[in-house]
């Protein structure tokens, strides 16, 4: 996977991590203001899964930069997006089982709520390609400390060095 693939997907990965969080503590915020109850626990899991993944994010892109010996082993790079995946995952679906439980949903929140949980099940399907690609890269290098970003450097220097 190249670079600008790469880029292309954190950028998306983070646009989607941020759209989450914004719904997501929009239907908190009406849940603590207008109700005596609490938000569901599905809400604030998904608000600790798009924090987690902006997280995620600054330490995939920083990290290989400024800390290059740290983050150069390309299975913590897989963990870290397979853990991303499987929180969208569990947090899309417990929020859609919780909205499929309501007997009545409807206005601006409910709405918000709905499309949170689509917006969060795009989120799993951007992190679930991510971490096939970075998979991918390294089964095909066979080098698990090399980075995916990396694995086309390497390549095209030895093509060189044959030519």
């Amino acid at each position: 996977m190249g670079r600008t693939t790469t880029l292309s997907l954190r950028i998306f990965q983070g646009l989607l991590a941020a759209a989450n969080l914004a719904l997501s503590a929009y239907v908190v915020n009406w849940y603590l203001t207008v109700t005596r109850r609490g938000a569901p626990a599905s809400l604030s899991f998904l608000v600790f899964a798009s924090s987690f993944s902006l997280l995620s994010l600054l330490w995939l892109e920083l990290a290989p930069r400024l800390l290059p010996a740290a983050a150069a082993h390309a299975c913590g790079t897989l963990s870290v997006e397979a853990t991303n995946a499987v929180f969208y995952f569990a947090a899309f679906i417990a929020h859609a089982v919780f909205l499929g439980g309501l007997s009545m949903c409807h206005g601006t929140v409910c709405t918000a709520g709905r499309v949170d949980s689509v917006v969060a099940a795009a989120a799993f399907c951007a992190w679930i390609a991510s971490t096939i690609f970075t998979a991918k890269a390294m089964f095909i290098n066979g080098d698990a400390r090399r980075r995916p970003a990396d694995s086309n450097k390497s390549t095209q220097m030895g093509e060189a060095a044959i030519a």
